[in-house]
């Protein structure tokens, strides 16, 4: 049984989750329970929405809408809605026969994935699909299937023709694994100054201290419509966005939100991802960056490899270009570690300060170079001069900001006003020793005892690196925080026999 109910505004926001306020008797006559999910009709809208149940805040007759909803459905106040049961899910029935270990169809694994990104299932239920990455697995066939799903599960942008790009669109995405995300700020730039086209969108931190969208939001807005973002490119060639403020593949969206919770990936679901949010961004080249070595995503060759065959195939499938990265990593790309300290880093490069991560420029020249000379702006060879002149230059310093002014930012920011957390513990060498190794996965767990990447101020700033040689009482690296329990769980999480290999 179906009720129309008369909406009503409730001034509490949900963050990316849906709810509705709903009455105990109109709770009862459709036969819901606290925390179900129902289908809201509205017009040609319908949405997938999880119910409160009360007695008080609405009365009989009426859904109460949390403010997401109206504003961004454009549902007036006292307007009929229509509240229903959710027919039974096909996509139920397919995840649970993968769960016994058979294949899934292309209309089986379109159904979930469109059920995902519509929030019919439940976060439970999502979390049973994700387990099948990990156990049964899923064959060329059916990860072809869920990426075409996964892209069309949203909107599919187009960024052709743009400033006389013809149909050529750019961007480079990592498949994480490393501390310190600074290069794609850096690199963004320099390509969009060599009049490339790069509609760069990325993602929250999932395993990391901070994601690239957690670095950027410290200077600028990333969470853009999508009609600004059209203007963004079309005014400056360019973009920085968080993917999770459109409607880009939102089917990953939703798993992301449970892999975030169970702090897990799989390398078929990484594939699928990555692909599928290229796709829907319109991109027709991609230079896929594969960090690998000890304490990373990619410890073992054969893993990487896999990727690299999986990354190539799986592009050419959808007509992307694609160029992978591969590169050793021995610590983090950056000295800093952190929202604040992650942006600062960045900025050093680009301002070409004396205090800039070396390393972590060298990455971002050697990505510049493979995508010019990849994509004709730059003769084979020469793509590095190229990126060298757009940093020295100055010009890739003044497009970010332009790009970042496009997107809302208000001001120009210098690197030295990023002021990380005011609560400081210096991390002393135990004896004299040379660094041959810094081990991420230590390095997030004491950034993330600080606070990192929801506190923007918290994080780790690396005085020494691998390479270095230090002494007995020299400063290792500082540690920031806003608050003293912060401080002391980071100071609890330090392990120098873990951190450094000597």
């Amino acid at each position: 049984m179906a009720l129309y109910l008369k909406s009503k505004k409730i001034d509490l926001g949900a963050g990316k989750d849906l709810f509705i306020i709903v009455h105990q008797k109109d709770a009862d006559d459709l036969g819901i329970h606290e925390g179900e999910i129902v289908l809201l009709g509205y017009r040609d809208i319908e949405l997938y929405v999880k119910v409160i149940i009360t007695d008080t805040k609405v009365s009989v007759g009426e859904v109460g809408l949390y403010e997401e909803i109206p504003d961004e459905y454009h549902i007036p106040e006292h307007a009929k809605v229509l509240i229903d049961l959710p027919k039974s899910s096909k996509s139920l029935e397919a995840i649970k026969k993968k769960m016994s270990g058979q294949r899934l169809n292309e209309e089986e694994l379109l159904s979930i994935m469109v059920d995902i990104g519509s929030r019919k299932l439940k976060e439970t239920e999502v979390a049973f699909f994700v387990s099948t990455f990990f156990n049964p697995g899923f064959n060329e066939d059916e990860i072809r299937w869920m990426t075409k799903g996964m892209a069309e599960s949203g909107d599919i942008l187009d960024f052709k023709f743009i400033k006389n790009n013809k149909d050529l669109v750019v961007d480079k995405h990592s498949i994480g694994g490393t501390a310190g995300k600074g290069i794609t700020p850096i690199l963004v730039p320099i390509l969009a100054a060599n009049d490339l086209v790069v509609p760069n969108s990325s993602t929250r931190a999932i395993t990391s201290p901070a994601g690239t969208t957690d670095i950027l939001e410290t200077v600028m807005p990333v969470a853009l419509p999508k009609k600004k973002v059209y203007k963004v490119v079309e005014s400056t060639g360019a973009c920085m966005i968080w993917g999770g403020s459109l409607y880009l593949a939102p089917a990953d969206d939703e798993i992301i939100n449970v892999e975030r919770s169970l702090k897990i990936q799989e390398f078929q679901k990484v594939l699928v991802s990555i692909v599928a949010k290229k796709i829907a961004v319109g991109v027709t080249s991609v230079l896929i960056d594969l960090p690998y070595g000890k304490g990373t995503k990619l410890e073992r060759p054969d893993d990487l490899e896999f990727l690299v065959r999986e990354f190539e195939k799986l592009f050419a499938q959808f007509g992307i270009k694609c160029v992978t990265f591969k590169r050793v990593v021995k610590g983090p790309d950056g000295n800093g570690v952190g929202p604040v300290l992650e942006m600062r880093d960045c900025l050093r490069v680009l301002e070409r300060s004396e205090k800039r991560p070396q390393g972590m420029e060298e990455v971002v020249l050697g990505m510049a170079a493979e995508i010019f000379e990849h994509n004709d702006k730059a003769k084979k060879g020469e793509g590095r001069k190229v990126a060298q002149e757009l940093l020295d230059s100055g010009m890739a310093l003044e497009k970010f900001w332009e790009i970042a002014k496009a997107q809302g930012a208000k001001k120009v920011v210098k690197s030295e006003e990023l002021i990380p957390g005011e609560l400081t513990y210096e991390v002393k060498a135990p004896k004299d020793f040379e660094i041959k190794y810094l081990c991420t996965r230590e390095i997030v767990e004491i950034a993330r005892a600080l606070g990192t990447p929801k506190i923007k101020d918290a994080g780790i700033y690396i005085e020494k690196m691998p390479g270095d040689k230090v002494k007995k009482g020299e400063t290792l690296m500082t540690l920031y925080a806003t608050t003293q329990d912060r401080m002391e769980d980071g100071v609890k999480a330090i392990n120098i026999k873990k951190l450094y290999e000597i």
